[in-house]
């Protein structure tokens, strides 16, 4: 009996079949026979079992294959909706760095007042960062500068005054508004309040009639721009060689709220700029008729301008160029 050509349907129906098969018997060669045909491998049981087993698959299959289809048209409708709003990758953008930020704040005060935007270069002479405003060789005033000599006459210049003189110099008897900044050094200790190299924003007028009180109302004017209507600055008598008479210019520690702390010296105040009227002298260097021209002049340290306004603790901040730091000033569009 071959189970090979014979479709197994039931498990019923080989009980039935064996029985028969061992009744038909004769002798115990047949019984191996039956046995063979059904027990061993290949057997009827064997392929019984196989069929079960594919049937089963077949189930199996075909089930996934249903539920398959039935999730395809919506995996397919989120794909193309995750496709479409898909973000892409953010990349950092570059900023300007405070410094330049504040410089341009300030220049945006100025034009609108008829200021012309002027600069010169870093590397000067003793000419016009000394001589012509009114510090000779002998002067006490240069004293005040410790300066940065690349040869026996070139520098680094120490203020942004070298280009006031190099523009009056080349518009003799000439009404000017200028406004210039620019990187300037001095052999200073680094620390909080003080490093080797700063940036400088100097400003002058010069026409007829110039007084101090065109000066005063345009500092005013400017830091009240800078730092709002209710932040204090005062003025204190100074000396300047370049200037007669000359001021310096405080405003309340913002850190401190003026009761007095490290950046403020425990005065509740910080230094900001430097001012006067030219002097008569400085104006005459420069081919300016002193008894027809008068004009006023000041500087004023970027930094200290950012720190007071920030609340900054560490003029060192602008220069180590840690990202962390720098984000904090980023401009959004």
């Amino acid at each position: 009996m071959s189970g090979s050509n014979k479709k197994i349907i039931d498990e019923k129906e080989i009980s039935i079949l064996v029985e028969k098969s061992l009744k038909e018997t004769e002798n115990f060669s047949e019984i191996e026979t039956t046995k063979k045909d059904y027990l061993e491998k290949g057997g009827i049981i064997s392929s019984l079992f196989q069929q079960i087993s594919q049937e089963k698959d077949q189930e199996r299959k075909k089930e996934i294959e249903e539920k398959l289809k039935e999730q395809k048209p919506e995996k397919e409708q989120k794909k193309d909706k995750l496709d479409i709003y898909l973000e892409g990758k953010r990349f950092p953008l570059g900023n300007l760095h405070p410094l330049t930020q504040i410089s341009q704040e300030i220049y945006g005060v100025f034009l609108p007042l008829g200021y012309q935007i002027v600069e010169s270069d870093e590397i000067e002479n003793e000419e016009y960062n000394f001589n012509k405003l009114n510090m000779p060789p002998e002067h006490s005033a240069r004293g005040m500068h410790d300066t940065f000599y690349l040869n026996a006459n070139l520098l680094l210049r120490t203020h942004t005054s070298n280009t006031q003189i190099r523009v009056l110099e080349n518009n003799p008897n000439q009404e000017l508004k200028i406004i210039t900044a620019g990187k300037v050094y001095r052999r200073d200790e680094d620390d909080a309040t003080h490093t080797h190299q700063f940036t400088q924003i100097e400003g002058f007028v010069v026409g007829c009639n110039i007084s101090f009180s065109h000066l005063k109302g345009t500092l005013e004017l400017v830091l009240k721009k800078l730092f709002g209507e209710n932040n204090p600055i005062r003025f204190r008598p100074s000396y300047f060689p370049f200037t007669e008479p000359s001021v310096e210019v405080d405003a309340l520690c913002i850190l401190c709220q003026g009761k007095g702390c490290n950046i403020c010296k425990k005065t509740g105040w910080v230094e900001i700029l430097g001012a006067g009227l030219i002097h008569p002298q400085v104006l005459k260097n420069c081919g300016y008729d002193n008894q027809k021209f008068t004009g006023f002049a000041f500087g004023l340290g970027v930094e200290r301008l950012l720190m007071i306004k920030h609340g900054i603790e560490d003029i060192r901040h602008f220069y180590l160029n840690d990202v962390r730091f720098l984000k904090q000033f980023r401009v959004m569009s």
